[in-house]
């Protein structure tokens, strides 16, 4: 939904796959087998303009810091799937 009109018009928009935390929790509960605790949920503040909730991985929890400059990689799921994470950046600062 947009943030200003409330709209619920949505389009697919290719994106880079690379920009910064915006914000970031570590969820301690509730727990589920299918994850490691504590899990580095972020918002992620993508460099077209979209922002987005996903994981963090590829990190210690206490590295992690808003505007942490970040890149997508995706993680396997059931079924031969995958869902997009976000690790810290490597190659630029």
């Amino acid at each position: 939904m947009c943030p200003d009109c409330h709209s619920v018009d949505m389009q697919w928009t290719e994106v880079v796959g690379t920009g910064t935390v915006y914000s970031y929790a570590l969820l301690h509960h509730p727990q589920h087998p299918a994850f490691s605790y504590p899990v580095p949920a972020v918002l992620v503040d993508l460099d077209e303009g979209v922002r987005v909730l996903s994981n963090l991985v590829d990190i210690d929890p206490e590295q992690i810091r808003i505007g942490l400059p970040v890149e997508v990689t995706f993680e396997p799921t059931s079924h031969d799937l995958a869902v997009p994470v976000f690790r810290p950046r490597t190659g630029r600062p």
